[in-house]
């Protein structure tokens, strides 16, 4: 299950986020301090979005307090999402910080956030370096045209796509025309995490499912498990609300598991509970077994 730490912008730093979005600001870094977000550091914009970068980053972060960090590029509209969890930071802080990334975007508006990235180290913030991954952020086109595919055409009954847990961005892993649910389970992987949607094409509804797969945890590392659980919710939103893609069914499961028909089926339509006996009526006097009592010795 995805899991959220329950931290929430509170009324001073929705005042912020409004005036980020009406461009009075270039950049925040907003840090989680006492169970709290607060805005630990602010700029004002010039006419230059990569004179400011220089300006301000990494000069601002500290290696040893992870943080999120709101970049406005070009347009008041245009930011970028920036979650910095250095290696030398805590692990408690670290999972602190992606368990509380789903409702900070939300907080903020995600249709405000172009692209989202994860940075584990100052040297990351070079511009020139930055700048490579600019090209690489959010859902791609890849990634979008085959889930719209997935709707509007419904000629596609299989999109896998993972998290690239060094960009955080959504990695389009392949697509099938047709796909029986006898061959699905060797298309998901055993040894990393995924995002399914598979048209189940066995049953009249052809319902499509959401399957996030989950392997054993000594088969991938926290950072991937942590990504892919605080991407999913955003993951989803962008999947029906902009892709347009209406999921009947969500499931989790462990990669080991069996994916075939009849699996999801029950998943689809769960096997009805055994029916009750009806009520036994008590047999009406003298119709029952016969009792042998004994006299009481006098």
């Amino acid at each position: 299950m995805s899991c959220q730490s329950g931290i929430r912008a509170d009324n001073e730093l929705m005042t912020f986020f409004e005036d980020c979005k009406r461009g009075k600001y270039r950049m925040g870094k907003i840090v989680i301090n006492k169970e709290k977000l607060v805005v630990n550091y602010h700029s004002q914009p010039s006419n230059d979005w990569k004179a400011d970068w220089k300006r301000d980053l990494p000069n601002c972060v500290d290696s040893y307090e992870p943080c999120f960090i709101l970049f406005r590029l070009e347009t008041p509209h245009d930011w970028i999402l920036i979650s910095f969890a250095d290696d030398k930071a805590s692990s408690r802080d670290k999972m602190v910080l992606a368990a509380t990334k789903a409702t900070f975007k939300s907080d903020f508006g995600q249709s405000f956030i172009q692209g989202e990235y994860q940075i584990s180290s100052t040297h990351e913030f070079n511009l020139d370096t930055f700048e490579r991954k600019l090209h690489k952020g959010g859902v791609r086109d890849n990634e979008t045209s085959a889930m719209t595919s997935f709707e509007q055409d419904r000629e596609i009954d299989f999109v896998q796509l993972s998290v690239d847990t060094l960009n955080e961005a959504i990695k389009l892993e392949g697509n099938e025309e047709r796909l029986d649910a006898s061959s699905l389970n060797s298309k998901v992987t055993k040894q990393k995490p995924r995002y399914t949607l598979f048209r189940l094409r066995e049953v009249e509804d052809k319902p499509v499912f959401f399957i996030y797969s989950i392997p054993p945890s000594a088969g991938c590392t926290i950072k991937e498990l942590m990504l892919f659980s605080s991407c999913k919710a955003p993951f989803l939103t962008e999947v029906e609300h902009n892709c347009g893609v209406k999921i009947d069914k969500k499931i989790e499961v462990d990669s080991r598991d069996k994916l075939d028909a009849e699996s999801l089926i029950s998943y689809w339509r769960p096997a009805a509970i055994e029916e009750k006996k009806p009520f036994a009526r008590p047999p009406r006097p003298g119709s029952g077994p016969r009792r042998i009592t004994t006299a009481a010795a006098e």
